[in-house]
């Protein structure tokens, strides 16, 4: 059976298509990734903000066409992760036994922070098949009480807005995949280098700044 992620938003035009892409981006090629909004805009691209954030850390940014959330995608997603709380319930109140393996991002990257992850998995596939039996297993040691588990819509909003989700999203996404140890780890993604040589670093990744040196004939 094939392991399958399904990312959920509102509109599927903004947070859920972004989530999607980091994960295609950190997932070694036997997961499917795929995305749908709550209330899609149907047949629309990706908002133009988010393209280009995406675009900017090197990102497929290739076309796209929102959907709309059914309940045959949830009955067939193995892991099913939405922004909100809202959303969360909206996807368990359509497909009741989702519940196991229906999450918020935050959700999901709080609780599996402490856990030791798919120790014996050879793929990504088997390691997020994995997660709702993880997230069970480390739930107690978690409590969700005062903790930020939406991640805020930005459409219609400025673009510190935007920006601020998408970090959210990648920093929630580097937790994840560095607990469940995926096949491409996002240092080896690297992202582009503009003409005047300046590396624009992904979101919740560090880049060093260039090293310098006063002795000439030396880098």
């Amino acid at each position: 059976m094939t392991t399958t992620i399904l990312a959920v938003c509102t509109g599927n035009i903004c947070r859920s298509p972004a989530l999607a892409r980091l994960l295609t981006a950190r997932t070694d090629g036997t997961v499917e990734v795929d995305s749908a909004g709550i209330r899609a805009r149907v047949g629309e691209p990706i908002a133009p903000r988010m393209a280009s954030l995406l675009q900017s850390r090197g990102l497929d940014n290739g076309p796209f066409s929102a959907r709309q959330l059914t309940p045959a995608m949830i009955r067939s997603a193995t892991v099913i992760i939405t922004m909100s709380r809202a959303q969360r319930s909206a996807v368990v109140r359509a497909v009741p036994d989702a519940v196991r393996r229906t999450f918020t991002l935050l959700e999901l990257a709080h609780v599996l922070s402490t856990s030791p992850g798919p120790r014996s998995a050879t793929d990504d596939a088997t390691r997020w098949a994995k997660v709702p039996e993880l997230v069970s297993l480390e739930r107690l040691n978690h409590s969700a009480w005062n903790r930020e588990l939406d991640i805020a819509d930005p459409w219609g909003r400025s673009e510190k807005a935007f920006r601020r989700a998408f970090e959210r999203i990648g920093t929630a996404t580097d937790t994840v995949c560095g607990v469940l140890g995926t096949g491409r780890q996002p240092w080896l993604l690297s992202p582009p280098t503009p003409r005047n040589g300046v590396q624009i670093p992904r979101a919740g990744v560090q880049v060093p700044p260039p090293r310098h040196s006063s002795q000439p004939g030396r880098p």
